[in-house]
């Protein structure tokens, strides 16, 4: 069972927070969708925003995924990319969208 569907563990390393989101998310069990909503969901908490930047694009996109999870949500809408190029060469990706908790429409 992965912990990030529970309290989080302070424990865990970073690449050990980013293995169990890109399981999390592969396994279709934390849906991060571009719009405002989802087909029968219905959002029934907003937590905020969710973030996180780094070199690399799927650091940046299962970072986010585990920002989103310690504060207790099970999906994100509204997701969005971005890269800053910098003079000497170097990029950051910034993965963000908004985190919520969703129920099932009856």
């Amino acid at each position: 069972m992965l912990s990030l569907l529970k309290k989080p563990n302070n424990n865990k390393t970073e690449n050990e927070r980013i293995k169990d989101a890109r399981e999390l998310f592969t396994s279709g069990r934390f849906p991060v969708v571009t719009t405002r909503e989802m087909p029968q969901k219905q959002i029934r908490r907003i937590i905020g925003l969710a973030a996180f930047r780094a070199y690399d694009m799927e650091q940046a996109f299962y970072g986010m995924i585990t920002r989103a999870v310690s504060n207790g949500a099970n999906a994100i809408v509204g997701y969005q990319e971005n890269a800053a190029f910098h003079p000497d060469g170097s990029k950051y990706i910034s993965c963000y969208g908004t985190a919520v908790r969703l129920t099932d429409t009856k």
